[in-house]
């Protein structure tokens, strides 16, 4: 199938019928039936059976549909993207970012971006670190931004700011009255944690064997969103990054974490990709963000 093809069969699979397709197309239905028969020699097989003027598709139809619908979406987003670059109207950025800085400082870049690129298309996806790293090397994404490095080969990663730590627990809780709080207050707390398993998991765990205390995760978590809502039904602390206060819930309180515990803002890029002036400009904003949003330590 060429892409012609694609946008015929995926029409008529659409409407389900000849007349309203070949509407949507701007064509004859003569004209169109005969790009179907057309399509239908190229490939060697019937997509839909005709009887009394009516189109039933085909097993083999059925199971074309779906990826033939994807790559509809995919070519009508690639004509759009032409059409802008073009004209020098916009743009298109894939953007893959993990859940804390998805939910905090990325909302506003965008704003941002969406400012100084009125009808630019952004795309947002929130996915783990692991998964950015794949999506970019596989060329889904533009760029990602992680609270974590990235060391896998084929990526660029600039670091664009630093974070501290805070504490977040129910503002009920006992230990909301302390200024900032480190391992001893917390030691026999339940703790809503990060594993250490994990980067930031190992990097708690060393803070707390220097001063001869043992974590105890009560619930083991994976992102700063999960965490945020577990504190906020009260199963106990959460130790997190800095810009998880800036959407705080109500009922939740964050307090200064020490010794201090720092997490990295990174941005990630494939190398064989270009240097998009989008691209360049998100680092340019998430920099200034970080450094405007910065929490005391």
């Amino acid at each position: 199938m060429n892409a012609r093809d694609i946008e015929v069969f995926c029409e008529i699979m659409r409407s389900n019928s000849l007349s309203l397709a070949a509407k949507a197309l701007g064509v004859s239905q003569p004209a169109l039936s005969q790009a179907l028969r057309h399509c239908e020699d190229r490939i060697g097989f019937a997509l839909f059976r005709r009887h009394a003027g009516r189109l039933t598709p085909t097993a083999e139809a059925t199971a074309l549909w779906p990826e033939a619908e994807r790559l509809f979406h995919e070519l009508h987003s690639f004509r759009s993207l032409t059409r802008d670059l073009g004209g020098r109207q916009g743009g298109l950025l894939r953007l893959g970012t993990t859940s804390s800085l998805g939910v905090s400082l990325v909302p506003k870049a965008v704003a941002q971006l969406r400012r100084e690129w009125p009808l630019a298309r952004i795309s947002v996806n929130l996915m783990p670190v692991r998964e950015l790293g794949e999506a970019l090397l596989a060329r889904r994404l533009d760029v990602g931004l992680a609270l974590t490095s990235v060391e896998v080969p084929g990526l660029d990663h600039a670091p664009i700011g630093r974070v501290p730590c805070i504490v977040l627990l129910p503002a009920d809780h006992p230990l909301a009255a302390q200024p900032a709080l480190g391992p001893a207050q917390l030691a026999g707390v339940p703790e809503i944690g990060f594993g250490g398993w994990q980067d930031f998991g190992r990097s708690l765990d060393l803070a707390f064997g220097t001063e001869g205390v043992e974590r105890r995760i009560a619930v083991e978590i994976g992102n700063t969103v999960s965490a945020v809502a577990m504190v906020r039904e009260g199963i106990g602390f959460a130790i997190v990054d800095g810009f998880a206060r800036l959407v705080l819930p109500p009922g939740v309180v964050a307090r200064p974490f020490l010794p201090r515990v720092e997490r990295e803002v990174v941005l990630l890029r494939s190398r064989m990709l270009g240097n998009p002036e989008m691209v360049d400009r998100l680092a340019e904003i998430m920099r200034a963000l970080c450094r405007a949003d910065e929490p005391p330590g």
